[in-house]
This record gives structure tokens, C-alpha cells and sequence, in this order.
């Protein structure tokens, strides 16, 4: 996938990564808000502004995903043979589940802000707003319904507060499990129709 990038590309999500590395030690280091952009571009060896342009904010630093891109488009791709459960399974694939595996350390530094900052919690709930609209979209679009329509409205809410649950109790049990393996409990979860064994 990122070989498909062009070299502009690549050098950008490097760049990214790179700050977005030198933010997560800093937060470590200090505390999340005692760490000013300006501090983290000094370390990153970059301007501040930046880091303003690849991340906009200082939550950014911490939700930013290189591979969320890549799996929305994935999804989308899988709607048009699937539906939408067999759909995030078919785009979890393994070449993603490689790369779940190579970055769950930096996820789940990423985690721990994201769950114990007040700010960093609020954009990842705004974010997921956007994305139920966005998801809602694809599946309408390949569907023929309308994204509005109560069923497609019913479906994304499920599978987003089923990721967001799963995402808090990897969080909550201190990161036991892999996170594939909880995305596929998740997964079989939506499933088996939501009913309780």
C-alpha cells in the first residue's frame, strides 16, 4: 500500500510519523499539557507551523492514523461484493493486520491519551461523528439506499460504538490481548446478530 505511494507522498506520512513520534516522547516525558507545539516542532527539527499543517491540532498528534485512509478505501472497495460486517473484516486483511501488529506499541501509547486526555477524547468523538456520516455514505452508495435511511443509520452506529467499546476495553484491561484479536471478537460479535451465547 505505501509503496503505491508516490516518493512526495511517502516523505510526508515519514515526516508525520516522525513528529508525531517526537509528540507521543515528549507526552511521556512531561505530561500531555505541559507540552506546547512549539516544543514538540524544536524536537521534531521542524517549524510549528509545520506541525499546524500536517496535524492542525495538538489533539491531531495523538488520533492521527496514517493507515485510516487506506482502510476507508479498502472498505469501500469491499461494499461493492459485500456487506458492510464482511466487508471490515475482507479490509482488515493481513496486509493490515501486519501493520496493526508492526505499530500496536505506537497505538497504544496513542491510546492512553486518547482515552485519559478530556481534549484528545472529545475530537476522537467528534471524528467518530464524521466517520458514521462517512461510512454511512459508502454503504448507502453501494447499497442504493438512501444514507438516511433508518437501516444504513442503525448498521454504522452499531459498527462504530461496537469499535469504540472494543477500543475502550483494550484500553480498560491494560492492553491483555492483541488488538487484532479483539477487532475479531468485535467483529463476530456484530456478527452473530448481537445476541449473547
Amino acid at each position: 500500500m505505501r509503496a503505491q505511494l508516490s516518493r512526495r507522498e511517502r516523505k510526508k506520512l515519514d515526516a508525520m510519523r516522525h513528529i508525531q513520534q517526537k509528540a507521543l516522547d515528549l507526552f511521556d516525558a512531561h505530561g500531555y499539557g505541559h507540552v506546547t507545539i512549539e516544543r514538540i516542532a524544536a524536537e521534531a527539527d521542524v517549524s510549528p507551523s509545520s506541525v499546524y499543517r500536517y496535524f492542525g491540532t495538538k489533539e491531531q498528534l495523538v488520533l492521527y492514523d496514517e493507515y485510516d485512509p487506506e482502510l476507508l478505501a479498502a472498505f469501500d472497495d469491499k461494499l461493492a461484493v459485500h456487506d458492510p460486517v464482511t466487508s471490515l473484516r475482507e479490509s482488515l486483511s493481513t496486509a493490515f493486520r501486519s501493520m496493526l501488529d508492526a505499530d500496536e506499541d505506537l497505538i497504544r501509547r496513542r491510546m492512553r491519551y486518547t482515552m485519559n486526555e478530556p481534549s484528545v477524547r472529545a475530537e476522537m468523538f467528534r471524528q467518530t461523528s464524521e466517520l458514521e456520516t462517512e461510512l454511512g455514505r459508502l454503504i448507502a452508495r453501494h447499497s442504493g439506499r438512501a444514507a438516511e435511511d433508518l437501516d444504513i443509520r442503525v448498521i454504522v452506529a452499531a459498527i462504530m460504538a461496537a469499535f469504540l467499546a472494543a477500543l475502550m476495553y483494550w484500553h480498560d484491561s491494560d492492553y491483555q490481548e492483541p488488538l487484532g484479536t479483539i477487532i475479531d471478537r468485535t467483529l463476530d460479535r456484530i456478527g452473530s446478530g448481537l445476541t449473547l451465547d
